[in-house]
């Protein structure tokens, strides 16, 4: 998962949607290496304006955008020619 330079401490932009309105947030998080298992990766918050919105998001909604994040970190154009 990820490469050495996504550990640690990580933010991203994001746009959360539902059938009801659409804002834009920040999602802080915190990838830690562990030894022969898969990386550990900590939801810290998640902020719209300032204001912390971590308890009204569903977190596997939030994991599955930091997995996108994380995995598209690996992706390199050279490393399929383009």
């Amino acid at each position: 998962m990820g490469t050495a330079s996504m550990y640690g401490n990580q933010v991203m932009d994001v746009e959360l949607d539902c059938e009801w309105m659409s804002i834009y947030a920040t999602i802080e998080y915190t990838i830690y290496s562990a030894d022969n298992e898969e990386d550990l990766v900590e939801l810290v918050s998640v902020k719209s304006r300032g204001v912390d919105i971590t308890n009204w998001i569903n977190t596997s909604y939030i994991f599955d955008l930091i997995s996108d994040e994380i995995s598209n970190a690996d992706y390199h154009h050279s490393d399929h020619g383009d």
